[in-house]
């Protein structure tokens, strides 16, 4: 790892997982002509566990999970969404609904040559690896669904989207977003671990490409946070498990109960005192529910 000191700004080459080499990293080009990254750790003939993250994150936030489900036999792969991380970063807003992002992951699939994965989503990714497994169920083994958000609302969603108005949209490059990405970690953190000064440097890194900020305004606004109020949303019988922290700031007080009904398989597991970065914060219990579904599971 190199020693980031005072300096907070990573290039594309020191971004995680620079330096380590245990991990695989390639940069495939999608049906769709878009190219995105694919962080890889494990044998290349394991059982396959694709890992989704959520808004404005990266591969690295499964860095302390993806050496654990490698250890355990499984072919660890951490994507870059589109907008995200060092993929491209389409602008226009239809990139960023649901079905777009659906899409978006079949085609990952398809161009992976991934038939029948075991999906693990975090936050956003875990909404988005639910509508996934619901048009697609043939396409997963089994998911596990980490400190997902997206089905029944986001607290403060309303506040986001009111700060970032189309009109604001040309000044989102010129935004400074060192205090933005610091207050976001410190949000999402509960009382059982804390960010590193490293945490911030590979949350901060992408913010040097202009469209990155452009992107998430578009994903914040296109993307439906409140699906189950607004669609009819179908039954996944998949081998599942649900985590989140009881600290939890962005998921709805009753934000599981959806997933009690939409998921009649799945195991829930709260995680006391965390909050919602589980996969970082906790990842000694995100480990250990994701490899006993995946044994479970026969993966």
């Amino acid at each position: 790892m190199i020693g980031l000191g005072r300096r907070l700004s990573l290039s594309p080459g020191e971004m995680f997982p620079f330096g380590e080499a245990a991990y695989r990293v390639s940069f495939p080009r999608l049906r769709s002509g878009l190219k995105i990254r694919v962080v890889e750790r494990g044998d290349p003939a394991s059982p396959p566990v694709v890992l989704v993250h959520g808004l404005g994150c990266s591969a690295y936030v499964f860095h302390r999970n993806m050496p654990a489900l490698a250890e355990a036999g499984f072919r660890a792969i951490a994507v870059d969404l589109k907008g995200h991380g060092l993929s491209d970063k389409p602008l226009a807003n239809e990139e960023y609904t649901v079905d777009s992002l659906v899409e978006h992951l079949r085609d990952i699939l398809d161009t992976l040559e991934l038939e029948r994965p075991a999906l693990a989503g975090h936050s956003l990714g875990g909404s988005l690896t639910y509508h996934f497994v619901s048009r697609y169920p043939e396409r997963a083994r089994c998911i596990g669904l980490l400190s997902p958000v997206g089905l029944s609302g986001v607290k403060l969603m309303w506040l986001y989207r009111f700060l970032t108005p189309s009109a604001l949209t040309p000044m989102l490059t010129l935004i400074k977003p060192r205090l933005i990405v610091w207050l976001s970690l410190k949000r999402v953190y509960g009382k059982r671990g804390h960010f590193t000064e490293r945490d911030l440097a590979e949350y901060l890194a992408p913010s040097q490409f202009p469209e990155f900020s452009l992107a998430m305004r578009a994903l914040l606004h296109s993307y439906d946070w409140n699906a189950a109020a607004r669609r009819q949303l179908a039954v996944v019988d998949l081998p599942a498990v649900g985590l989140w922290g009881n600290l939890d700031h962005l998921m709805p007080s009753d934000g599981m109960a959806v997933y009690v009904r939409l998921v009649p398989r799945i195991v829930l597991r709260a995680i006391h005192d965390a909050g919602h970065i589980i996969t970082e914060e906790t990842p000694d219990e995100v480990n250990e529910a994701l490899i006993g579904l995946l044994r479970g599971a026969g993966v």
